[in-house]
Parts: C-alpha cells; sequence; structure tokens
C-alpha cells in the first residue's frame, strides 16, 4: 500500500512529488518512458512560475542559469525544459521514480471503510495506493477514468526547436515575434549559445506524417511556411538541433469543461495537462503545472501534519479543496490563451489589425497578462 502514486513524471507530476516530500509524505512516481520525458526543447516560466519553484525550494538552482527576458529581475526566463526537471528529479530520493512503468486500468475498493485505488500495470504490477494523482499529460488515463472530456484540436500547430551556435549567437536577450497571415513566429535566446525558436500555423506542414521527421519539419519551415520572414529569423531555425525539434497540434480543454467536469473522485485526481491542457500563447502549460503542485503539496501535506498519517477518509475532502482552488483559476487560462492565440495569428487585415493593436492589445492582453504574476502561495510546512 502506498501512501501517494502520481501517475507521470513530467513537470506537474515531479513537482507534486517534490511538494509532498517536503511535508514528509513519500510518493511512487510511475513513468511509461526509460527515463525522464523532454519533449520539447525549452519553456518559458513567468513570475508565477517561479514563485511556485521558490514554494517548491529549487528557484535558486535554476534562475542563475538563465537570464531574464528583457532585463527584467523578476520577469519571466525561459529555460532547458529538461533542466527544469532534472532540478526537480534531484530533490527526490532515488528509488521514487519508476520508470518503464505504464498504467493500464484503475478501479478502486473499500478498504477498512475507505475507498483506496487499485492501478493495474501493464507488466501484470498491481499497486495499491491512499491517493492517486494522474500527471499524465493531456491524454491522460486517469483524467479518463474520471470522465473528463477529451482535449480538441485548436486548428493550429506548432513547431518548435532549439537552435545552436557553438561560436556564439550576439543577441539581445529579448523576444523577437512575427504575428500575421495565419501564423505566429518568434524566438527568445537561452543563453550566449542556444535559442529557443517557436513558429504555429493554422495549417499544419504535412499533419502527423511530418511528426517524426525533423529534417523535413526544418525544410518546411524554412522554404515554405516562413519563407518571407526576416533573414533572421531563418538564420535561427537553420541552426536547428534536429534531435529537439518538435511538430506537433496544439489541443485544449474547453474551459467548460473544466468548470463542471470531474475533476476529482474520491481519492483520485488530475494536475497539469492532464487536468488543463492549453494553448501555448499565453506560455502558461508549465507554470501552471507547477502551480497545482504547490496547492496540492499543501492541501495534502497539512492534512498529512496534522494527523501524523495520510487519513484515507479525509482524503476526498482534502484532494476537493484542492480542485475547488484551481478551478476557476485554470479555465481562465485555457480561454485566455486560446484569445490570444486567435488574434495574434488571425491574420493582417485591416479589420484584424485594429482588434488586435486598439482593442486586444490595448485592454484585454493588459487583464489576460496579469493572469502571469498570480501568487499560489507557500507551503507552509
Amino acid at each position: 500500500m502506498e501512501d501517494v502514486v502520481i501517475v507521470g513524471a513530467g513537470i506537474a507530476g515531479l513537482a507534486t512529488a517534490v511538494a509532498l516530500k517536503r511535508a514528509g509524505v513519500e510518493a511512487l512516481v510511475l513513468e511509461k518512458s526509460k527515463g525522464l520525458r523532454a519533449r520539447g526543447a525549452a519553456l518559458t516560466l513567468f513570475r508565477n512560475a517561479w514563485v511556485a519553484l521558490d514554494a517548491l525550494g529549487i528557484s535558486q538552482n535554476l534562475a542563475p542559469l538563465y537570464a531574464p527576458i528583457k532585463n527584467d529581475p523578476v520577469g519571466p526566463r525561459s529555460v532547458h525544459r529538461k533542466a527544469l526537471l532534472n532540478a526537480l528529479a534531484d530533490q527526490l530520493p532515488i528509488n521514487s521514480i519508476r520508470f518503464s512503468s505504464k498504467l493500464t486500468a484503475i478501479e478502486t475498493q473499500e478498504h477498512e471503510g475507505s475507498s483506496i485505488s487499485i492501478i493495474h500495470m501493464a507488466d501484470g504490477t498491481v499497486i495499491k495506493a491512499k491517493v492517486l494523482i494522474g500527471c499524465d499529460g493531456m491524454h491522460s488515463v486517469v483524467a479518463r477514468w474520471l470522465g473528463l472530456a477529451e482535449p480538441v484540436y485548436s486548428g493550429r500547430s506548432a513547431v518548435r526547436g532549439l537552435a545552436v551556435f557553438p561560436q556564439g549567437h550576439g543577441l539581445d536577450n529579448n523576444v523577437q515575434q512575427y504575428l500575421g497571415l495565419g501564423r505566429r513566429a518568434g524566438f527568445v535566446p537561452l543563453n550566449d549559445k542556444e535559442i529557443y525558436w517557436f513558429f504555429t500555423c493554422t495549417s499544419p506542414a504535412k499533419g502527423a506524417d511530418m511528426a517524426d521527421e525533423p529534417e523535413v519539419i526544418k525544410r518546411e519551415v524554412i522554404e515554405n511556411y516562413a519563407k518571407d520572414l526576416p533573414p533572421i529569423y531563418l538564420d535561427v531555425v537553420q541552426h536547428s538541433d534536429l534531435s529537439a525539434l518538435t511538430w506537433a497540434p496544439l489541443m485544449f480543454r474547453y474551459p467548460w469543461h473544466v468548470v463542471f467536469g470531474n475533476l476529482s473522485k474520491q481519492n483520485i485526481t488530475v494536475a497539469g495537462d492532464a487536468m488543463h491542457p492549453m494553448t501555448p500563447d499565453l506560455a502558461q502549460g508549465g507554470c501552471s503545472a507547477l502551480e497545482d503542485a504547490v496547492v496540492l503539496g499543501r492541501h495534502i501535506g497539512k492534512s498529512f501534519i496534522q494527523n501524523g498519517q495520510l487519513v484515507p477518509k479525509e482524503t476526498a475532502v482534502t484532494i476537493g479543496k484542492y480542485v475547488e482552488e484551481r478551478r476557476w483559476r485554470v479555465a481562465l487560462l485555457i480561454a485566455g490563451s486560446y484569445l490570444s492565440g486567435w488574434v495574434q495569428q488571425a491574420g493582417s487585415g485591416w479589420g484584424m489589425k485594429f482588434l488586435r493593436d486598439a482593442i486586444f492589445y490595448r485592454f484585454f492582453y493588459l487583464i489576460i497578462i496579469k493572469f502571469t504574476r498570480y501568487d499560489c502561495g507557500k507551503l507552509n510546512f
């Protein structure tokens, strides 16, 4: 019988395990891959993410490695995704992450008057847990078991890459962005030699067939979809590390499915993309996953400390408090991200330009950007 089982060793799963560890709660993390999964070269962490990382006790390990964008000491920093995962994993006991462990089925069982989770693995292993947390991505097995509606296609796709300049790129640490004509492109330096770049479009170049062909992805971006963008952008794409180049459809869960859906049932809940997949237009996917971890860790940890152990009868109430604290917050992030992407990528006609420049950026964007200054609080233990 495990106290807590977390499915998925991504940002949400590892961060939740770290939060629980700080309260003295041991968690077993199950990851289907052979090692830490770091799909995507980098991500941008806004102020709300750094507040969460500070609560988790690892912000000091990452912040010195990455300069703030636009020289803002408390502003966003773009970081290597693998560096973030490693920083989280380093806080956990060696045997707390079990790789090559694929979840196939979930059931619940009454045990001493309370509900426990029975977790069936692909290799035939059966694990019992007082608490089960699904951090297994947008196509989550746990979310499906809870009855949450599947994510939907936004109508857009994204290419993300890491450009490497062995002799240095010589660029300032600022974001460069290009909008219009059904596309959005940009880049931001990670350090003196590496640049994170992205390209989104309303019609994917070659659909799913292109996803596993990095050389084809790069060629399509340079010769077709971004051929009229400034030479500096094309040069960044040309320097891509093919091993870090990805193509993916942009998916999201309708916000009303988050507001009215079952985000928990008894001792089972979800976090990160398993709860709230969103488009990347506000760069809040990873940031909100870190928030989830702190909030969930705080609620479970507080119950554990008060009782000296996890009391199954209180688990549903504890998890319910976490769900209600997160439900509206993440639903608004999903809606804000989708709206931001739609407006910025909708076109360059005078009508859309007026909507984007005179209305969206002047009024709505100022409201939406406040979401990135959210304070999820401390763990308080």
